[in-house]
């Protein structure tokens, strides 16, 4: 008997076994998250600490960039034939290592070389995490289900602004990097344990039936195994994943989806790594400049979560080209109308519900246009050609506050990213306009 895995799961509710997989993900986007925004919140204090202006540590802000860049490529794609459970608790452990060695950097180019192997392992996490949650659930909860995963990432940067200030009140900057270490070892312990395997991977895969055959009855009460059973997936697998991104008319998509994941994340990193600076140069306090990062990423959380649940409704592309208008908006109001305290936090919060809210819906725009051979290459390129904006926006943004850049100069500046994705998200709308009206006319003969 030949068993469709895809349909089995998409006829299936999302039930605890699922979510129990979606929490696990989700712990380690989490923490992931507070590791990406943790350099920015120390790099205040390391100023005064070191004695080095702020434009210093520019290139450590972009190593870790760079570093999640190439992981995402390198380790999407090995998830794709090694597996996702096995690279994503691998990635993990790499992080909580790479993240302890920050925390006894004694020079700039420690600091960089630390925390561009972060990044990596953090690359390693991202694609892999998206990929197994996109597997678990029903197409027609997907982009709702992987942006929860993926507002973990956000979330992790709230939780470490909040926190950070009296960390490093109380121990240090070096206890950001402890803690953004030790916790994530801990958590592999519980992911070895508990972490299963996707489902459509282990159905590429004839000797794991038995295996596969376990999740599936957790899955679907009704489904029993037997080992006469044969397992498919909507999407078989083929040679080479990275082909795939180009192949059955995927080429353009891929392009544009590229274009925007690099304009997208510029301008939130952008943003993520010098809010505390730009605002403790303004002159508030350390605690509230790093507590803007929290505000900002909360307002992510809110508008992925929206963003998840338009798209499921309504589609993605107008959903997401109308959110990343209202973040070019709303970013560049922070320079012009920000002037008391009230007004700048209640932008900062609105800049975030869009730029970070569109960029998680891109996220899982990204793992739903991908057969399941090349879910993890797909979410892992198009985040890795992202990283690249990653990598170059806070060297740009340090030479514009080593330029004196006014706020408004700043934030105009930080908006732009924003409106070319508006840009480019509404053109892939029109061009497939065509091809969804065949599809509409075929259905309905």
């Amino acid at each position: 008997m030949q068993v469709n895995v895809s349909q089995l799961i998409d006829r299936s509710r999302v039930g605890g076994y699922q979510t129990f997989v979606i929490l696990l993900c989700a712990m380690v986007a989490f923490l992931d998250g507070f590791d990406i925004q943790s350099m920015a919140l120390v790099v205040p204090r390391l100023t005064a600490e070191w004695g080095l202006p702020k434009s210093a540590f520019g290139p450590v802000l972009s190593a870790s960039f760079a570093g999640i860049m190439l992981g995402t490529m390198g380790l999407g794609l090995l998830g794709d034939r090694l597996g996702r459970r096995k690279t994503l608790i691998t990635s993990f452990v790499f992080v909580g290592v790479t993240s302890l060695a920050t925390a006894f950097a004694q020079n700039v180019e420690q600091l960089m070389l630390a925390r561009f192997l972060t990044g990596i392992g953090i690359g390693g996490c991202l694609p892999n995490a998206t990929a197994l949650t996109a597997e678990y659930v029903p197409a027609k909860r997907l982009s709702f289900l992987v942006t929860v995963t993926f507002s973990a990432v956000p979330f992790g940067g709230v939780v470490g602004g909040f926190l950070a200030g009296d960390l490093i009140a109380h121990w240090g900057w070096s206890a950001v990097f402890i803690a953004g270490g030790v916790i994530p070892l801990l958590i592999s312990l519980i992911l070895l344990a508990a972490l299963p395997e996707s489902p459509k991977f282990l159905a590429l895969r004839p000797a794991a039936s038995q295996r596969l055959g376990a999740i599936l009855e957790r899955i679907d009460p009704a489904y029993r195994y037997q080992a006469s059973h044969s397992f498919v997936v909507d999407h078989p697998q083929t040679k080479g994943a990275l082909r795939e991104l180009f192949s059955d008319g995927r080429g353009g998509l891929t392009a544009v989806l590229w274009l925007v994941f690099f304009f997208s994340l510029f301008g939130m990193y952008l943003l993520t790594s010098w809010l505390p600076s730009v605002f403790t140069d303004a002159g508030w306090s350390m605690g509230a400049a790093i507590k803007t990062v929290s505000l900002f990423q909360m307002g992510g959380i809110i508008g992925g979560l929206a963003a998840g649940y338009l798209v499921d409704r309504w589609g993605p592309y107008l959903v997401l080209s109308t959110m990343f208008l209202f973040a070019a908006v709303m970013t560049a109001a922070i320079g012009v109308l920000g002037g008391p305290a009230w007004l700048t936090l209640v932008l900062v919060g609105f800049a975030g519900f869009g730029v970070v809210g569109a960029q998680l819906g891109m996220t899982a725009l990204a793992a739903s246009v991908y057969p399941t051979s090349a879910r993890s290459t797909g979410v892992g390129w198009a985040l890795g050609v992202g990283r690249l904006g990653a990598v170059i926006s806070p060297t740009a943004g340090g030479v514009a506050l080593s330029a004196h850049w006014s706020q408004p100069a700043l934030f105009g500046g930080a908006a732009v990213p924003s409106a070319v994705c508006a840009v480019a998200v509404f053109m892939l709308w029109l061009a497939g306009r065509p091809s969804r009206a065949a599809a509409r006319a075929a259905a309905n003969s």
